[in-house]
């Protein structure tokens, strides 16, 4: 690779001292020297190729630390949703796929989210079935929920004699009935494998394209590391032939799925299927590493599961639900930490977010290890205990933060708008001295960077509600999210996150400074190229 000298830019390198520089060198993949033009063309190799960007600026490669590149592939295939607001919009849009595809075969959408619909109320099978009698039909909620038509009941074998899934399984979901008794169509948690179950699988080949297309999606808004959560063998199996065919060009960061995914039998036998792995965090390649595992310990706010104190609007009984029973979960994480292993795990409510950073301390206060990064994400809720453990053991806060735009309505809807103004309070979690990472939890909401710092720079609902204010970034402390913040919440702060010698050369050029432009204005910013290693992506 002949070594490469970009001139005549403004450089964000986002070390410690947030040096502005006006040159770079790289050679092997890595950043050579960066600083001003003079100083680095005099150390630069001979025989480099220089290159003049006109005033461009350029930013360290943008880092998602909780996103579900597969997933999020797949879904790009799909039927969007996400921009819906009736659902009408939604039903023409399952129209306009079932005039493309052949009878019998599955219409799979994405996005829909109640709060935002203009019926304030969830599509059901009844809105899908004029439109779409031959084809079945599945189409996911942001978060947590689907709802299908009746050939898709059919299919999957569910009526009105179809019993609830057993209450012996934690958080093993419903589905809706009417007034006799009849499916409606909306499947809830775990319920939702009643109809997944019946769809057919991706064959590899299929895989492989799904993660082909999500990283050029990925690479054309700047992306170029992800922490991918939740993943099972064969899931891991197709992301090290995408390395070996040369079609990851995102760094991945891979985490086995753990507590919260299978049946109960399942997660009984984890430990001992974990336990024989031999690996700990780390294993792999600048590429494609083992990141660790991921739990998944409550539901949602939107959708009223996540583990809370105080109960929901209007349901005085309701506190949410416990994926994995406290004393399991504290166990568990003891068990990952003495494994070697760090824990990325999902926590919505205040409830669950303590039981969480309590046992992340008292693993690490137990037997010390610093460098496996222990993490929250979503992290919407800390309490005061939580706060002041997090900033002790360094645990990072990885906040969702274009959920604040793109559910936050269904936030107040759920909780009110006094406690869901509290949500994600990244200006706290920066003045208590909490690590902090942004991350879009793609496919559940938009996997664009720049939306995400714009969400945090602005707290502002997709209905023009602002979430308090005074938890809103600086355009510059949203940018740090996703460099130095999110390479340091998934233990990379080593080769990423910045532009300083040595470190990787997983960069982005921009047409405009986001820096100088209005946080309005950075939900708009389009990168012009993006390098990861030293080579064009």
């Amino acid at each position: 690779m002949t070594p490469l000298v970009l001139t005549g830019c403004r450089i964000h390198t986002m070390d410690a001292r947030r040096t502005v520089a006006t040159a770079i060198a790289i050679a092997d993949g890595q950043v050579l020297a960066v600083g001003p033009a003079d100083h680095v063309l005099a150390v630069s190799p001979a025989g480099a190729q220089r290159e003049d960007l006109a005033g461009a600026t350029i930013v360290p490669g943008l880092i998602d630390a909780h996103n579900h590149l597969l997933a999020t592939g797949r879904a790009l295939a799909q039927v969007q949703l996400f921009d819906c607001r009736s659902i009408g919009e939604i039903v023409e849009r399952v129209a306009g796929r079932v005039r493309e595809l052949p009878p019998g075969t599955w219409v799979l959408g994405r996005g829909w989210d109640e709060s935002l619909l203009a019926e304030r109320r969830h599509p059901t099978r009844h809105d899908l079935d004029p439109v779409s009698p031959n084809h079945p039909v599945l189409l996911e909620r942001v978060w947590n929920k689907l709802v299908c038509n009746s050939r898709a009941l059919a299919i999957a074998g569910v009526s009105r004699d179809t019993p609830d899934p057993s209450a012996r399984i934690a958080y093993a979901g419903s589905f809706e009935r009417d007034g006799d008794g009849n499916p409606t169509g909306l499947f809830r948690d775990r319920a939702k494998a009643l109809i997944r179950d019946h769809v057919p699988s991706q064959t590899h080949d299929g895989e492989l394209a799904s993660v082909e297309l999500a990283c050029r999606a990925y690479n054309a808004v700047g992306l170029t590391t992800v922490c991918e959560p939740g993943l099972y063998p064969d899931e891991i199996r197709t992301f090290h032939h995408a390395a070996r065919t040369a079609r990851l060009t995102v760094r991945t960061e891979l985490m086995m799925a753990a507590w919260g995914w299978g049946g109960a039998e399942e997660e009984a036998d984890l430990p001992y299927r974990l336990g024989q792995v031999g690996f700990e965090t780390g294993f792999g390649d600048s590429l494609l590493r083992l990141g660790g595992i991921k739990i998944l310990s409550d539901g949602g706010i939107g959708d009223r599961t996540a583990r809370v104190s105080e109960p929901y609007l209007d349901e005085p009984s309701n506190h949410g639900t416990w994926v994995v029973d406290p004393d399991d979960l504290r166990r568990f994480v003891r068990f990952a930490h003495d494994h070697g292993w760090a824990i990325d795990t999902h926590t919505c409510g205040d409830e669950a977010q303590a039981v969480t950073v309590a046992a992340y301390a008292a693993a690490q206060e137990a037997s010390p290890k610093p460098w496996l990064r222990h993490r929250v994400h979503h992290a919407y809720f800390p309490t005061d205990q939580s706060l002041a453990l997090m900033a002790h053991h360094r645990i990072p806060a990885v906040v969702s933060n274009p959920f604040l735009a793109l559910l936050g309505e269904s936030f107040v809807s759920s909780i009110g708008e006094e406690r869901a103004r509290r949500a994600m309070p990244m200006r706290t979690y920066l003045a208590r001295g909490v690590p902090l990472a942004g991350s879009s939890d793609s496919n559940v909401s938009d996997y664009n960077p720049w939306f995400g710092m714009y969400a945090a720079c602005t707290r502002r609902t997709e209905l023009g509600r602002v979430l308090d204010a005074a938890e809103a970034l600086t355009a510059a402390e949203a940018l740090v999210m996703y460099t130095s913040g999110g390479a340091y919440a998934i233990g990379r702060e080593h080769d990423l996150g910045s532009l300083e010698p040595g470190k990787l050369a997983d960069l982005v050029v921009l047409e405009e400074d986001p820096l100088a432009i209005t946080v309005e204005e950075l939900r708009t910013v389009r990168p012009a190229r993006t390098m990861l290693g030293g080579r064009w992506v």
